[in-house]
This record gives C-alpha cells, sequence and structure tokens, in this order.
C-alpha cells in the first residue's frame, strides 16, 4: 500500500507554499515531495536543508549528485537513482559513463574518487567510518567540513531512499533500475514539469526539439513567460538571489538600456511552452560599437537538449550581421553557465565577488562615525533621479573616472559622459519604474570628487543593488569612497527602512574597492565572472 501523495492544484496554505518553493528549486514537483507534504514540517525542513547545502556548501552539484547516485544505487531505491540519473546528466553536466561509475562508487578525478569513497564507507558501514577512512580524505585534499558535508548529503540521500522505498512511489523521472547497469540516462529522455496523463508511473517527457523565434514587441504574456525560464534558471543556479517579479522584467525588456539597443529571442517547446530566452544588448555608443552583451536562459528541466546551442546560435548570427567583434556574458563562477560557455568558445575574461551588506545587522554608530568624519575641503550632497542642473557637468567628469576601473581581459571599450547622457540615464531609470539615489563629495573648487549610486527596483524590495562609486584620480587616497558608501547606507536607513540589503559586485583585482565594502561591513557571498567570446567574422 503506497502512501498518500498531495496534489498542487488542491494544496492550500503553507503546503501550497511549499509546493511553490519546491518548484522554484527543483524546477518541478516530482512525487517524491507530493509524498512528503503529508507533513508539511518534513518537507519544510528538506527543502531548507537541500537549498542551504547547495547555496552554501562547498561540495560541486557533479559531486552532490554523485553522492546521490551512489547512496541509491547501495540502498537499491529505483526511484531515487532515477532522480539522481536525469539531474546528474542533464542538470548538473555527468556524463553517462560518469554517472554510472558513481553508482560504484568511483570517479577520474582523485579529489571527486576520494569524496565517494568516504560516502560509500558512510553509507555501507552505516557511519562507522574507519581512522584510515578520514585520514585518506583529508590527504586528498577535503577539509573537515567538507567531510561534515559528505555525510550529511549521505544521510540525507539515506532518507529519500527509504520514504522513496516504504512510500512505493510511483517514478516520474525516466527510469533507471539498481539491477540495470546499462540502462544509463540519456539526456535525450529528459522531463518536463508536466506528468504525463493516465500514464501508471507518471513518467515524464519532453519535445526533443525547441523553436526559436525573435521577439519584436514584447506583451505582457510574453513577459510572463520570459520571467518563468529566467526565475527557474536563476533559482537553479544562483540559490538565494532574488528574482525580478515580472512587472520588472517587462520593464527591462520593453526599456532600452542607456547607449544600447535589444534584441530578444524565445524558445519553446513543441507544445508551445517556453523553455529558454535570450537578449542581446547590442551597444550603440562611440567606443562601444564593437561590443554586445549576451542574457541567455534555458529551464532547467530542459537542459542539454540542445536548446542553449540554438539561442546561441541566433545570438553570434545576429552579433556578425550588427559588426561586433566582442560579445560578453557573467556567468556565476565554475557554474553550468560558464561550462556551457567554455564549451563553445566563450573564456573566461573577469572574475568578481558579489557582496552584501546587512543594514539590519550592521554597527549604525560606526557608519555615522564615518560619514560625520571631517574631510577638509569636501562637501557631501545628494539627490534621487536626475542630477540638480548646477552639479550636472561636474558629476560627468566624475562618470568618466569609472573608464578606469579594473575590467581585467573584457574588450569593454570606454564612453565619454557629458551633461545630456547623465541626465538620459536618469530618464531609463525612472522609465523602468527604479529609483536612483546618488550621494556626492563635491570640493571646494565646485568639482565633484567622488560619488556612489544605487538602484532601488521597483516595488521597494528588500535588497537594493550598488550601481556606480568612483573617486576621481586627483582626489583618491582621501578616504572618499568610505565617505560617500557610509553616508549612502545611513541614508537608506534614514529614508527607506524598508531596505535591508546592499548588493555589490567588485572585480577581484579591484583590491582598494574590496577593502572600502569590508570595512563597511559587506561579506561576500556568491562569485560570478565574465566571459568573453571573440566572434568570428563569417
Amino acid at each position: 500500500m503506497s502512501l498518500h501523495t498531495v496534489e498542487p492544484e488542491i494544496a492550500t496554505g503553507e503546503t501550497a507554499a511549499l509546493f511553490t518553493a519546491t518548484h522554484r528549486a527543483l524546477g518541478v514537483i516530482p512525487n517524491l515531495a507530493r509524498v512528503m507534504a503529508n507533513s508539511p514540517a518534513v518537507l519544510k525542513g528538506y527543502l531548507g536543508v537541500v537549498t542551504t547545502l547547495s547555496a552554501e556548501g562547498t561540495l560541486p552539484a557533479d559531486v552532490r549528485e554523485s553522492i546521490a547516485l551512489l547512496v541509491a544505487q547501495e540502498n537499491g531505491s529505483d526511484y531515487c537513482l532515477s532522480v539522481h540519473a536525469f539531474r546528474g546528466t542533464v542538470v548538473a553536466g555527468l556524463s553517462a559513463a560518469e554517472a554510472t561509475s558513481a553508482r560504484r562508487g568511483k570517479a577520474d578525478d582523485p579529489w571527486a574518487a576520494a569524496v565517494l569513497e568516504l560516502a560509500a564507507a558512510t553509507v555501507r558501514d552505516r557511519g562507522t567510518v574507519a581512522d584510515e577512512q578520514l585520514a585518506a580524505a583529508r590527504r586528498a585534499g577535503l577539509s573537515d567540513g567538507q567531510i561534515v558535508e559528505v555525510i550529511a548529503h549521505v544521510a540525507l540521500n539515506v532518507f529519500t531512499n527509504y520514504l522513496a522505498t516504504a512510500a512505493r512511489i510511483d517514478v516520474d523521472w525516466p527510469l533507471v533500475r539498481h539491477t540495470d547497469w546499462t540502462n544509463a540516462p540519456s539526456t535525450r529522455n529528459a522531463p518536463s514539469i508536466r506528468p504525463t496523463p493516465d500514464s501508471t508511473t507518471k513518467a515524464i517527457t519532453l519535445p526533443t526539439s525547441a523553436q526559436v523565434n525573435p521577439l519584436q514587441h514584447v506583451s505582457a504574456a510574453e513577459a510572463i513567460a520570459w520571467h518563468r525560464v529566467v526565475a527557474a534558471s536563476t533559482a537553479h543556479d544562483l540559490p538565494g538571489v532574488p528574482v525580478p517579479d515580472p512587472g520588472q522584467v517587462h520593464a527591462q525588456l520593453t526599456q532600452p538600456a542607456l547607449g544600447s539597443r535589444r534584441l530578444m529571442w524565445l524558445a519553446t517547446g513543441t507544445d508551445g511552452l517556453p523553455i529558454g530566452v535570450a537578449a542581446l544588448r547590442v551597444f550603440t555608443s562611440a567606443g562601444q560599437e564593437h561590443l554586445a552583451e549576451l542574457e541567455l536562459h534555458v529551464d532547467p528541466a530542459h537542459r542539454r537538449l540542445g536548446t542553449g546551442s540554438l539561442l546561441l546560435s541566433a545570438v553570434v548570427a545576429a552579433c556578425r550581421a550588427e559588426s561586433r567583434r566582442s560579445l560578453i556574458a557573467t556567468a556565476a563562477a565554475d557554474g553550468p553557465g560558464e561550462a556551457f560557455s567554455g564549451r563553445r568558445g566563450f573564456r573566461r575574461a573577469l572574475a568578481l565577488s558579489h557582496l552584501v551588506l546587512r543594514l539590519d545587522e550592521t554597527d549604525g554608530a560606526d557608519l555615522l562615525r564615518i560619514a560625520d568624519a571631517k574631510h577638509p575641503g569636501y562637501r557631501l550632497t545628494g539627490w534621487t533621479g536626475t542630477v540638480p542642473d548646477d552639479l550636472a557637468a561636474a558629476f560627468a567628469a566624475a562618470k568618466n573616472a569609472m573608464n578606469d576601473m579594473p575590467v581585467g581581459d573584457l574588450d569593454y571599450g570606454s564612453v565619454a559622459w557629458d551633461a545630456d547622457r547623465v541626465r538620459a540615464m536618469a530618464a531609463v531609470v525612472a522609465d523602468r519604474g527604479d529609483t536612483l539615489l546618488t550621494v556626492a563629495a563635491v570640493h571646494d573648487s565646485g568639482s565633484m570628487a567622488g560619488y556612489t549610486e544605487i538602484l532601488i527596483p521597483r516595488g521597494a524590495p528588500p535588497r537594493v543593488q550598488q550601481y556606480d562609486t568612483a573617486v576621481v584620480p586627483e582626489h583618491r587616497g582621501h578616504g572618499l569612497g568610505l565617505w560617500v558608501k557610509a553616508a549612502m547606507a545611513n541614508r537608506l536607513r534614514a529614508e527607506y527602512p524598508a531596505v535591508v540589503e546592499i548588493e555589490t559586485d567588485n572585480a577581484d583585482d579591484n583590491v582598494h574597492m574590496l577593502a572600502v565594502n569590508h570595512r563597511l561591513g559587506f561579506r561576500s557571498y556568491r562569485r560570478t565572472c565574465e566571459l568573453q567570446l571573440d566572434v568570428p567574422a563569417t
């Protein structure tokens, strides 16, 4: 007798919210989660552990999936073996051969092999791991923290194995039996997010081909479809990073950024559902006419089936048509996006650290002391939206100081700022429904010595984004960057109490600004990289 499965269509209250969180984390609501939902506390706890280990743990996705494959094989759990054979190959990037080796506790990479040896000893001996096994793990380079994480993943997978077996859960993934070593998972046998009706196992199937179409004018419905793909992709690749709401996405798609225009493509399956998106920002300002910037997302449940490659082909063709020699993109460092791009000719050109300042956990008195410190010859000023006319020329001159910011090996070019351009930038932000705040340090001569900008997205979410911070070269060495940023933090606390976090990013070689941010209390929480493709002329 199987346990009851809670159907998402009739779920209410906390259970409905948990199903939403499940879909956000996994891209689907599998039968295992529907059984867990008999106890919302269990489903909530499971999601919490999975999300935290994925977002904050140190084991990469392919190693986590390899552990899951090993444990499922040891416990004879066909359900969990099917889940992780799919997720390991389609989501985490394991080859079919690597997935089969993981089931045996083997890996070609020595560090991953040591992880699997430790995991195998843990599950086979029920946690009684010999001293020599721990010593071997340490010799292979595992820290004690990583050893703890390996054991945590084993325990988590033992729980799901036992529950799937005890509940007799119908397999809703491409079936892989623990007794069958030849039935390696195929990347073509991928699930979609909807069960096939009237199927005993509720097996999920995906169209084998995608249709890529350009978008000329983005409708509200197309923006919602775009948002669904971006939300699923972001939740999978960047756990914990806020996803813009559909209104924000619609504004971003329909309001071109300053000095550029946007080309867009939407990929749909044969059932018409959106499965991938791509946007190309074509720079039009003098000094950047060689450049284009890519944003590409594929729903995690539809990856490794050629959709991303189809979208990228359309983008590269557009770059050639627009005579662009450099295509840049941003991806999570060492994540699936960087791996996908690297296989297609992109190279890492700049490494970035993302930091967050929690205003509710920051020493307010310290921020006030920094902002109140005397800087002879300078004064602070600030504004919302468009720069005041009497400061416009000075602000434009200060903006040009951003042209010497570290950009690694990016072929980014540079632009010249004037008063009209800074006004135009503020107008673009306002047209999107966002709010731009600026704090600046002005020298007694009337020149602007430095400034910092914060963008508050429409809807006033709790996390805001750092825009530019710059100090003009001849005014550096006086602590002005720290001064204006502390004043901005104080301004947010006073004028926007709903704002809880400030997110910023810094190039790894921008040592000075990293030091400023750490002094203010910013803490690193994720890493990304800027990638560049040199577009061939033909």
